[in-house]
């Protein structure tokens, strides 16, 4: 029996994927987020060979590794890339093993082919693409200080800020202020000032407000659909750029859209699809990544034979 391993490599969570070349799902399995850029080289390593470990343990005896393919978070430099593939290399010995950006993964897993561009809206921005001739370019998710336009944290900062400017009556009074202060457990808007400078505050919770935007918008305020267009915008950017570098053969472009903007009826996609055009197709992922890696995974060993996928990946929610 024949295994091939998927790896998708994230900041908050690493899960497994094993299938054998019969079609069954021999092993899934989670463990700690193992970004270089957040945790830093010696605890992302530490994750993946206890991950290592796990994965030999799961799996049936009879079962033979030909490849495994990780796309990780926090790999986007050439060298931080070979890299990261010398380290899995070595804990896999003769196996054919491929390290590439987490984007990628996201791609398969929601188009089903290599080619296109995935767009990564969650509480940081990023966009991913890989033309027909296997070109690739990333644009954006430089964190968010620098980056990240249009992200949860990006709106759920705006609405922080439009809060205060509708105290301070620069900007019409929006329904933003009842809800972010109820969600906080606030009275007053000024309250805001020592919750968010202090050194609790953390990014993830302005990421939160941005339910409270998608609430507010989907009720009519004005305040609350500026601030989705604005990052509707800013993520079409992104795909714009990918589309004019990598210079895409004719057809429809797929744009797979995932992460938590571009949840079930969020506004969000049909507002990118409608900036893109005619020239995408834009289909929101509903395959977690993990799924993509292990298909990427079936891809490198170079085994000719067939897998049913979408059987498969029923398996893998």
């Amino acid at each position: 029996m024949r295994a091939y391993i998927g790896i998708d490599g994230g900041g908050t969570k690493t899960r497994a994927v094993a299938v054998s070349d019969r079609g069954q799902l021999l092993a899934d399995l989670t463990t700690d987020g193992c970004n270089v850029n957040h945790y830093g080289w010696e605890h992302a390593q530490e994750v993946l060979i206890g991950l290592f470990a796990d994965i030999r343990t799961a799996l049936p005896a009879e079962a033979e590794i030909v490849a495994v393919y990780l796309g990780m978070a926090g790999i986007d430099r050439e060298e931080d890339q070979q890299r990261m593939q010398g380290f899995i290399q070595q804990q896999w010995g003769a196996v054919p093993v491929s390290v590439e950006h987490d984007a990628l993964p996201a791609l398969v897993s929601g188009s089903g082919q290599r080619a296109g561009i995935v767009l990564i809206g969650g509480t940081g921005s990023v966009a991913f693409g890989i033309n027909d001739q296997g070109q690739q370019c990333r644009i954006g998710g430089w964190g968010y200080l620098i980056g990240d336009e249009g992200s949860g944290y990006d709106i759920g900062r705006g609405a922080l800020r439009a809060v205060m400017q509708s105290y301070d009556r620069r900007i019409p009074e929006t329904m933003l202020t009842k809800l972010v202060l109820s969600h906080f457990g606030l009275q007053e808007p000024t309250a805001l000032i020592p919750l968010v400078y202090g050194e609790s505050f953390t990014r993830d919770q302005v990421g939160a407000v941005t339910r409270l935007v998608f609430q507010a918008a989907e009720a009519g305020d004005a305040v609350g659909q500026n601030l989705l267009q604005s990052a509707a915008d800013d993520l079409s950017d992104l795909v714009q750029v990918l589309l004019h570098r990598l210079q895409f053969s004719e057809g429809r472009v797929p744009v797979v859209v995932t992460g938590g903007l571009f949840h079930s009826g969020s506004p969000l996609i049909s507002m990118v699809q409608e900036r893109l055009g005619d020239r995408v197709q834009v289909m929101v992922g509903e395959r977690p990544p993990v799924a993509g890696a292990v298909i990427l995974a079936h891809q490198l060993s170079g085994d000719s034979a067939s897998l049913n996928w979408s059987e498969i990946l029923t398996q893998i929610t």
